[in-house]
């Protein structure tokens, strides 16, 4: 009676060789990806070291300081969010100047009535 050959199993396949011969190659290929980026160390926003870990969908931990945040599902910062934070941080630069002339000029046009008075 022939044995089945015995083969290495994993360097090809990663995190996606629990799925077997289902699903495709693709597939298979894209979850392995997205897996290595999810469970590699991420930078902290905080402390800046690289101990970021997922706790769950979207929710990140720093072990190092404890600092708990929400990104992306599979990545802490996601490339929208970096812009976000980026065009946030250049209205507030702006708004500063700007909130500025608004007071002078709501001086001179008189006070506002707050709450009816």
């Amino acid at each position: 009676m022939a044995r089945k050959q015995k083969r290495k199993k994993g360097k090809k396949t990663k995190s996606a060789g629990r799925f077997g011969a289902r699903y495709g190659r693709r597939i298979r290929k894209a979850i392995t990806a997205i897996e290595e980026r999810t469970r590699a160390a991420h930078t902290c926003p905080k402390c800046e070291r690289e101990s970021v870990k997922r706790i769950g969908t979207g929710i990140w931990k720093c072990a190092k300081c404890g600092y708990t945040f929400t990104g992306g599902t599979y990545v802490p910062h996601t490339p929208l969010g970096i812009t976000a934070q980026r065009t946030i941080k250049r209205i507030i630069e702006r708004g500063v100047e700007v909130g500025v002339g608004s007071e002078k000029e709501t001086e001179a046009e008189g006070t506002v009535e707050v709450g009816g008075e």
